[in-house]
C-alpha cells in the first residue's frame, strides 16, 4: 500500500511540475507551418530536446469560441512511413493516471507549457514527431466540443 501511496504522490508531483503554464503577450512568430484550428489555436514547439520540449499554445481569432482549455493530458506520435504510430510508454509497474485539472487558453494571447516525457517514454531517438493536446471549447455544462491539435518537431 505505501508503495502505491508513494506512486500516486510522485506521479501527481511530475505532471503538476510538467503543466506549470506561464503566460505571454502575444508575439509575431514566422515560419509556422501549423494552421489554426477552427478555434483560432495553433501549437509550436520549442526548446526541444529528447527528453521534453515547451508546447506554445497561440489563440487568434477563430470561429464560436467560449471558453477554452486543455489538461495534463498528451499524445505523443512518431512518424512511419509517412503515417502518425503512437509512441509506446516505458514498461510502468501501475496503470499510468492523468491529472483532470483544466488550464485556460486566454482569447488572443499565447500560453506555453513545459512536457518533460522522459519519465513516459525516456529519451526518445532521432526523428520527426508531433505532441497533440485536446483543446475543449467549453460553452456550458454538457456543451462543448473537443479537438486535438497538434505540433511537430524533429529530434536530430
Amino acid at each position: 500500500m505505501k508503495k502505491i501511496t508513494a506512486f500516486v504522490l510522485t506521479l501527481i508531483f511530475m505532471l503538476s511540475v510538467a503543466g506549470c503554464a506561464s503566460q505571454q503577450d502575444p508575439i509575431e512568430r514566422k515560419n509556422i507551418d501549423a494552421k489554426p484550428n477552427k478555434w483560432g489555436v495553433t501549437l509550436q514547439a520549442e526548446n526541444v530536446t529528447s527528453s521534453g520540449l515547451t508546447i506554445v499554445c497561440v489563440h487568434s481569432g477563430g470561429e464560436n469560441v467560449a471558453e477554452l482549455n486543455t489538461g495534463s493530458y498528451y499524445v505523443l506520435q512518431r512518424s512511419e512511413d509517412s503515417e502518425w504510430a503512437d509512441v509506446d510508454f516505458l514498461p510502468q509497474e501501475y496503470d499510468i493516471g492523468w491529472t483532470s485539472e483544466a488550464w485556460i487558453i486566454q482569447k488572443e494571447s499565447e500560453t506555453s507549457w513545459d512536457v518533460n516525457w522522459e519519465w513516459l517514454y525516456g529519451k526518445l531517438p532521432a526523428g520527426k514527431y508531433r505532441i497533440g493536446k485536446e483543446i475543449m471549447n467549453f460553452r456550458e455544462t454538457g456543451d462543448y466540443d473537443k479537438e486535438t491539435v497538434y505540433a511537430e518537431f524533429i529530434i536530430e
